[in-house]
């Protein structure tokens, strides 16, 4: 299994993908599938931080290096010690901080800000990105080398318009999140709600299907969450004519069967650079998800049917599901 693979490896991963896409989500599944699961996945936001900050941020600072550090503080490279450090918007580091932040990869030291004693660090690099990063070093906003560093498997992560098969799982994830917040005891989307989320763009991705189902969340007043409750903000839109074949072929995939990427290139490629998502990867992750929503649907409802029609799905394309996770289990 290529989860596995990319789990058990130590190599750094580069996570890119539209705004919302779910980066961080899948950052901390690579992080739950490695050898360094027992430890922290730390996260910092580098597009949130100034050219100022960032150093400290990332490396720490000692008592005085600056007027604000009244107290010694580490930094993430030491907080994510034997765990995985996620630099989500890797592509805004500062040109000044990238070379030392390659140094810091290359040697595995880093000093605190103020401070010229070396400290070892052992931290697994998770970069994200939702940028060109080729076209961010042809431009010269990223150094190459530091490219190469952080890019040694790239996974692009589909947006949600090109697998939506996975709306009705992420979306009953998100409900049993949010479901508690509403003033009535929640089952599921109706079918007519299930359509529609389905028939919708998702210009926002999983963030904005989240926000969308946590409102219907709060609004509802019957066990079943009807269209009307659905927030869309940008209206229904039509799917584009490039994507629509593709969009129809997908919705028939089985979850966990291997789809073919839209660069025609095999999924033999996980390591070259620019490689796609791996559709069987992506699905084996979202396994975790989709099975623990539908064990809890069959222990609710005791019938297969109503399941799934609750998931929007077929009663045969649900009992390939669960046959699929039996011989999981068995192999």
């Amino acid at each position: 299994m290529r989860a596995r693979r990319v789990g058990a490896s130590n190599a750094p991963v580069l996570l890119t993908g539209e705004s919302g896409t779910g980066k961080e989500l899948f950052a901390q599944l690579v992080h739950d599938a490695s050898q360094r699961a027992q430890a922290s996945l730390v996260r910092v936001n580098c597009a949130a931080l100034s050219r100022g900050l960032i150093e400290s941020e990332l490396f720490g600072h000692e008592k005085g290096a600056f007027t604000d550090a009244v107290q010694t503080r580490k930094g993430r490279f030491e907080l994510a010690r034997d765990g995985s450090l996620l630099l989500d918007e890797v592509s805004e580091v500062p040109t000044s901080t990238q070379c030392k932040l390659l140094r810091v990869l290359e040697s595995n030291e880093f000093e605190r800000v103020g401070s010229s004693q070396s400290l070892q660090h052992n931290v697994r690099i998770i970069a994200s990105s939702n940028r060109d990063m080729a076209v961010e070093v042809q431009q010269g906003r990223f150094r190459l080398d530091l490219f190469h560093r952080i890019n040694v498997v790239q996974l692009r992560i589909p947006p949600l318009r090109e697998r939506k098969e996975d709306i009705p799982l992420l979306a009953m994830h998100f409900l049993e999140r949010f479901k508690k917040e509403g003033a009535v005891v929640l089952k599921g989307f109706t079918r007519a709600a299930l359509q529609r989320m389905a028939n919708y763009h998702w210009p926002g991705n999983v963030r904005e299907l989240r926000n969308v189902v946590h409102g219907a969340c709060i609004f509802a007043e019957e066990a079943m969450i009807g269209e009307e409750l659905l927030q869309l903000d940008g209206g229904d839109q039509p799917q584009p004519e490039e994507s629509s074949s593709a969009d129809r072929e997908s919705q028939e995939t089985v979850a966990g069967e291997v789809s073919g990427n839209e660069s025609g290139q095999d999924d033999h490629g996980l390591n070259h650079v620019g490689s796609e998502l791996p559709e069987q990867w992506l699905r084996m992750r979202l396994a975790d998800i989709e099975r623990q929503i539908i064990t809890a649907a069959i222990e609710h409802y005791g019938n297969r049917q109503m399941v799934a029609e609750t998931l929007g799905v077929s009663p045969r394309t649900l009992t390939n599901k669960i046959r699929l996770y039996r011989e999981s289990d068995a192999a």
